[in-house]
């Protein structure tokens, strides 16, 4: 995905969050934003570890199906990623998009599913939220001495990935990578 397209999603991302995300959790808007957007998010208990999610349109009603057995973190980022496709507009399959673990994790990732994976980690951790909590941390972390300055560093930077994956409701490797992208790890 070129920097362009990044940078259409996150405008869009930031138009969608612009007067919700100055005090809480986006993941925290998602019943609202699902109501306003006429889409019904239901949760399916299925054995199959492959089926994450799917955004489905039968007539004029839009559905979420998400794995209800799904860790939170990972149920929250496979709402978001499939709210995604449907404000990305991304083209149907017989009415349908079908987010399995191969779309997921696969190696040749389509397109439409990087583009929904980014507005997944811009919906839930918006930047700007995502640096004033960050400085939050800073600020109330005790500045501690050590003799081993870079394991310091370390556990701190563990420290603050669960700080923030606690606050924004995502998994540790969805912040990681949000902090390498934003240049905050």
């Amino acid at each position: 995905m070129d920097w362009r397209r990044k940078r259409q999603i996150r405008n869009l991302v930031d138009g969608i969050l612009e007067l919700n995300t100055l005090h809480r959790p986006p993941i925290e808007l998602i019943p609202a934003i699902m109501k306003q957007r006429g889409i019904v998010l239901e949760e399916r208990d299925e054995d199959d570890e492959e089926f994450c999610g799917v955004y489905m349109v039968v007539k004029q009603a839009k559905i979420i199906f998400v794995n209800a057995n799904l860790r939170t973190s990972r149920k929250h980022f496979t709402i978001a990623h499939e709210l995604g496709h449907h404000y990305l507009g991304h083209p149907l399959q017989n009415g349908a998009i079908i987010c399995d673990s191969d779309s997921v994790f696969g190696k040749n990732k389509p397109e439409q599913e990087k583009e929904a994976d980014y507005f997944a980690a811009c919906f839930l951790m918006p930047e700007n939220l995502v640096k004033r909590k960050r400085t939050e941390f800073f600020n109330d972390c005790p500045k501690q001495t050590t003799l081993f300055p870079a394991d310091q560093q370390l556990e701190q930077q563990h420290q603050l990935q669960r700080y923030l994956s606690d606050y924004f409701e995502v998994s540790m490797e969805a912040m990681g990578y949000r902090l390498d992208e934003l240049k905050l790890g």
